[in-house]
């Protein structure tokens, strides 16, 4: 079980089974909503940063909702909350988004599935609208695609 999946679920030491977040992956939005936190409890959501395995940067983000990968420098801006499905940047209030081309953005929160994000086996992170993965590489650029397995997927904290 990844240090991410148990971030995910909110309680760092609760044990999520990888079953459970495999019916997230497969696009049930209501369980993976059900195993994420509420809005209710997100007041009291510790707040995040992801780690890209390959490349050792994190996740970060500006107010204009470019989305790309940094070093590490423990900024609000590189700080992400867990809301239901919600990946909600620290410093904008802004919910990491996507599209069907594999685009990955902030916008202003909105409930819409392109903005329900759920983990994933591996430490990936998918999209529940697309399935597609949560993917960087080495020159910060940060997308979606087809989930692979590979190291550029997988993300911990």
């Amino acid at each position: 079980m990844t240090t991410l999946t148990r971030m995910w679920a909110g309680e760092p030491e609760r044990r999520i089974s990888r079953r459970a977040w495999s019916g997230a992956a497969l696009g049930l939005t209501a369980l993976a909503l059900g195993l994420l936190p509420t809005s209710a409890s997100a007041s009291a959501q510790a707040d995040y940063r992801f780690i890209n395995n390959a490349t050792g940067r994190c996740l970060d983000s500006n107010a204009a909702g470019e989305v790309y990968t940094l070093g590490c420098n423990g900024g609000a801006y590189q700080r992400w909350s867990a809301q239901g499905g919600d990946l909600r940047n620290v410093a904008t209030g802004r919910c990491l988004d996507s599209n069907v081309d594999g685009e990955v953005y902030t916008l202003p929160c909105n409930g819409g599935n392109y903005q329900n994000w759920a983990p994933g086996d591996d430490a990936h992170i998918i999209n529940v609208q697309t399935l597609r993965c949560l993917d960087s590489n080495g020159a910060g650029h940060v997308y979606a695609l087809s989930c692979n397995g590979g190291a550029y997927q997988s993300w911990h904290n």
